[in-house]
Order: structure tokens, then sequence, then C-alpha cells
């Protein structure tokens, strides 16, 4: 059989057509975008703030994106499978909180930080079971549950913060061969996470509900078994981080968690995470929480008064959502 100059050129026109396109794919894609802007952000703070590029301060950053890329990826498991957690602020504050009195208590340090890591775990599956055996929308129950727990540990806590003095507490302060505590908790979180979704069939059936719960449904996939699921590891990871964050404020603090769901889901959003379910990556998440981790100490540091931080991180949450609609004809 012969082969014409045409048909191989043609060929030839398809397939580097077809690389081109993969190629812009790449170089546009929402991470790599991503990571540019943070590399700016970077550049721009380092040339304005004599103090921004320092160990110290680039230490705080590190530990701090730690805590939040945590609960962030639970936050993203949540969301791959279609659900949404708003919750999460609150839940690291009551696991700080139950860790930190039951420690000034006497309990064990231990056993503290433990039956608090275990209260993240309660508080997952209480959502879960709200949305999936009573039929609540995600959003209603996962707001509902915010307030519950918000009032639960002012209620707790007399409203004040209580300072705890104690290097045992403080563990997440400390570094081992140099490097901070809470970045081993992120490389831990981050490898489970990624085997999970990527190399097991527990992941690829999460996306699949995510993506289309009707069709998971006739393929004979339990779909609120795997919603509830997620639900429970993901309020282990807000009592992970909870701990965590209570162990680098040594305090127990009422308010320590008000507020970081918004940042949460700007950071996972960014990450490529969607409201719509089914995508989501925990390589894209950490991008995300070092951008707005970094964002936020800037602004600090900058001086920026409190009122100007919540509108450009409301403007930060708009631009997140939109990338997520992008792809699906968001702008028009």
């Amino acid at each position: 059989m012969t082969v014409t100059p045409v048909a191989v050129g043609s060929s030839a026109m398809e397939t580097s057509a077809q690389t081109a396109a993969r190629l812009r794919r790449i170089l546009l894609g929402q991470n790599v975008l991503l990571v540019v802007a943070l590399g700016l952000l970077v550049l721009f703070l380092t040339l304005r703030l004599e103090f921004f590029f320092t160990t110290t301060n680039l230490l705080t950053i590190v530990q701090f994106s730690s805590v939040t890329f945590i609960v962030a990826t639970g936050f993203t498991l949540v969301l791959i499978g279609g659900g949404l957690d708003l919750s999460i602020g609150s839940g690291m504050m009551m696991t700080g909180v139950v860790s930190g009195k039951l420690f000034v208590a006497g309990v064990p340090l231990v056993l503290a930080f433990t039956i608090g890591f275990l209260v993240g775990g309660v508080t997952g599956l209480a959502n879960g079971l709200i949305i999936t055996k009573l039929r609540i929308n995600p959003l209603v129950a996962t707001l509902a549950m915010l307030f519950v727990l918000q009032g639960t540990g002012f209620i707790i806590t007399d409203g004040r913060h209580t300072q705890v003095r104690d290097d045992g507490f403080r563990f997440a302060r400390e570094r081992l061969f140099d490097i901070p505590v809470p970045v081993y908790f992120l490389v831990f979180t981050a490898v489970v996470s990624v085997i999970l979704l990527r190399t097991t069939k527990v992941g690829r059936h999460l996306f699949a509900v995510g993506g289309n719960p009707e069709a998971a449904r006739q393929a004979a996939m339990n779909v609120d078994r795997f919603r509830l699921g997620m639900y429970v590891v993901a309020g282990l990871y807000t009592g992970l981080a909870g701990v965590i964050l209570a162990s680098l404020l040594g305090s127990i603090a009422p308010n320590s968690g008000t507020g970081r769901e918004f940042a949460v889901a700007t950071a996972v959003f960014l990450g490529g995470a969607s409201l719509t379910g089914g995508k989501g990556s925990i390589v894209g998440t950490l991008i995300g929480v070092l951008f707005v981790t970094t964002l936020a100490n800037g602004l600090i540091q900058l001086a920026v008064v409190p009122d100007w931080v919540m509108v450009i991180e409301g403007i930060l949450l708009i631009v997140a959502v939109a990338f997520d609609q992008r792809p699906k004809g968001g702008f028009r």
C-alpha cells in the first residue's frame, strides 16, 4: 500500500497541532499560572520588605502553611466528592480548646491531643450524617455546625484566652533536623492523600461520585457512604490541624479558627478544585495554600489595615471561584 505525501503531511500537521494544543494547556494551566503568580508575589514582597525573605519569616510562613494545608486537604477531598464544609474553622478551634482544657485539667499531653484530634473526626461524622441521612444541603448543614461549634467553644472557655506555658504543649514550635515539626505533618498528609486519590479504588470512585453522582449510583457505588467517609476524613484532618494550631499559638483561644474557612476555600479553589465536584488535586491545593499564606503574611508586614485585608481576601475568593467556572464557560 502506498502512502501519499498528502496523507503523511496531513498526519504530521495533526500531530503538531495536538502537541501545540497540549503544550498550550500545560503552560496556561491553572497550577502553572498560580506558581508564576506566587513567584511574582514573593519577588515583590522581597523587594518591598526588608525582613520578608529572612529565615525567621519564611519559617513562619511554612509553619502556618502546614496548618492551613492539612485542613485544606480535607476540604479538597470533600469538594471532590461533591460536598462542602464551612465548619472547618470552628472545628479547628474546638479541637484546640478541648485539647488545651484537658491538658490544663491534668490529662496527659498525648491523650489530650488524641481526644482533641478525635473530636474533629466526630464533627466530620456529624456533618456527614446530617447531610446523607437527613438530606440537608451541605451549605446549610455545615454553616449550622459552624455556629454550634463556635458557640460551644465560647461557652467552654467563657470567651477568654488562656496561655498554656508548657514546652510539651508547644511541640509544634520545635524543629526536627532543623525542619519545623508542622512540615512533617504536611508531608504525611500530602503523601497519604495523594496515594488515596491516585492509586486506590476509593480515590477513583470519589472522583466519580463527585463528578456524576447519578452515574455512580447506576454503577452500584454507594454515594452516601463515600461522602460520609470523606466528611469523617476531613474532620480528622481538621482535628490534626487544630491540634497543631493550638500548639503553635500556645494557648486556648475561642476565636483561633475564626474566618479560616474562607482562606482555606480560596486556596483550594485557586488550586483547581470545583464547587460542582469531581475535580481537584493535592498539589494544586498546596500551591494555593502557599499563595494565600504568603499574601496574608505580606499584607501584615505592609501594615495594611484589617478592613482592607478583608476586602482583598474577598476579591481573591471571587477570582478563585471565577477560575473554577472558567473551564465550563463561566466567563460570558
